[in-house]
């Protein structure tokens, strides 16, 4: 009697994690990990010390002693390494084993389809993911235990932007790996994606095309997950990106099909997600998680800015390389981007530039506020001075909400006895499964 596809299903997961943790190449990825993470973490502390003795000297700093920007965020940047350069290869490995030692041709004749073996395949993988996160668990862990301040929500969006980042890196090695015909060509495929996201990172802070497209790309969105914005619209991008890549690769899996039939279902996909996506990112709503609540204006603030349901038009006389510009740009203009009904924010055609824009237009460092009729403008980036001003636009009076002071958290600490964890028992215990997987 043959098993019914949901036994089926059970004893395909189960096989494909064991294989997985019976695989090498998962453990190297771990060991890497744990030195990196390691060596991140103490140098954060280290750091994070030093600033916090002056802290102490002087109260006023303390404000600024934010362990998920000083910790945590550094310590994390060990896992983008890993995802970006190491997490493919692993992927890739695993998968292309199927195709060319012909077990992809024996599973496709299982009454399962390509999508069901892939999702057998993507469930295998989360697991591994959630033993790939025990050393970011043990860092966390390690720094609350040092007297460190640990906030809940921070931390986990930092894990979700992470998990989500993660998601889309491995569909994209499923898909690599399934339209390549060897297992460098995948790997060398699956790099120019994940690294052509890096070029249009460092070109996010130019206006042309390519810059606007920056701001859409993969590690633009995971940097709002690390400070703590957690945005419905970088959801649906990691999401919807995942799924079509994911998609791509159950079609192009099949070897029955032809080139033809693939290139137009994966475009009708392609096509059908879009309109998806489009339609979610209509109305973006957005969750400020962080304990000083840095992405937010005071409560007070904000509801009067909802309140302008007319277009509000922002005219900056200024280049986007000037630090004037992104002050602004990072103290108001994202704010009021996410709580303005209707902003239009339109960048005059100076001919300055940088610090000399000023001996060239009179203008320059000029920002100009037009609502309903009525026109304001400032020199000024101060959020004290700019809220008071779009409020008189709007004919609105506002009393801000009286909020505590953000105090901080500044800890003189030494995490050099914790080394011992990421630099020996972690790496022992990747290379004892190591050795274990090389004799199965």
């Amino acid at each position: 009697m043959q098993p019914s596809k949901f036994n089926l299903k059970k004893i395909l997961l189960r096989q494909e994690f064991t294989l997985l943790s019976n695989s090498a190449a998962l453990w190297g990825l771990l060991l890497i990990l744990s030195l990196l993470l390691g060596y991140s973490f103490t140098q954060a502390v280290s750091l994070f010390s030093q600033a916090s003795r002056t802290a102490l000297a002087y109260p006023a700093l303390a404000g600024g002693m934010n362990p998920l920007e000083g910790i945590f965020i550094p310590t994390f940047g060990a896992y983008y390494l890993v995802e970006t350069l190491l997490l493919p290869l692993l992927i890739i490995r695993l998968i292309g084993q199927d195709k060319q030692n012909g077990t992809l041709k024996l599973l496709l004749q299982l009454p399962l389809s390509p999508v069901s073996l892939n999702l057998i395949k993507l469930l295998a993988l989360a697991g591994g993911w959630l033993l790939i996160l025990l050393p970011g668990v043990a860092a966390v862990i390690i720094w609350r235990g040092l007297g460190g301040a640990v906030y809940l929500p921070e931390i986990l969006c930092l894990f979700l932007g992470h998990s989500l980042y993660a998601l889309l890196i491995i569909c994209i090695a499923m898909f690599a790996t399934a339209v390549s015909d060897s297992l460098p060509t995948a790997a060398m495929l699956c790099l120019a994606v994940t690294l052509g996201a890096w070029v249009l990172d460092f070109a996010a802070g130019s206006g042309d095309g390519l810059g606007i497209l920056g701001n859409w790309s993969f590690t633009t969105q995971l940097r709002r997950f690390e400070n703590g914005l957690l945005a419905t619209n970088s959801i649906i991008y990691f999401l919807g990106l995942s799924v079509l890549f994911f998609s791509g690769a159950a079609i192009w899996i099949h070897p029955g099909r032809s080139r033809l039939h693939k290139i137009k279902s994966l475009s009708r996909t392609t096509v059908l997600l879009l309109l998806i996506v489009a339609g979610f990112l209509q109305r973006p709503a957005y969750i400020d998680v962080t304990e000083n609540l840095r992405h937010s204006f005071n409560p007070a603030d904000t509801q009067a800015l909802q309140k302008m349901k007319k277009p509000l038009k922002i005219t900056i006389h200024l280049s986007r390389e000037d630090g004037r510009f992104y002050d602004f740009d990072h103290e108001i203009l994202a704010k009021l981007r996410r709580v303005v009904p209707d902003l239009q924010v339109i960048f005059s055609q100076s001919r300055s530039s940088g610090i000399f824009g000023a001996a060239e237009d009179k203008n320059y460092g000029l920002i100009e506020y037009d609502y309903a009729g009525r026109h304001e403008q400032s020199y000024s980036n101060s959020v004290q001075e700019i809220l008071p001003l779009l409020h008189a636009l709007a004919e609105q009076k506002v009393k801000p909400d009286k909020m505590p002071d953000y105090a901080g958290h500044p800890l003189v600490t030494d995490s050099d006895n914790y080394k011992w964890w990421f630099y020996l028992v972690l790496p022992l215990i990747c290379l004892c499964a190591a050795g274990r997987a090389r004799k199965q």
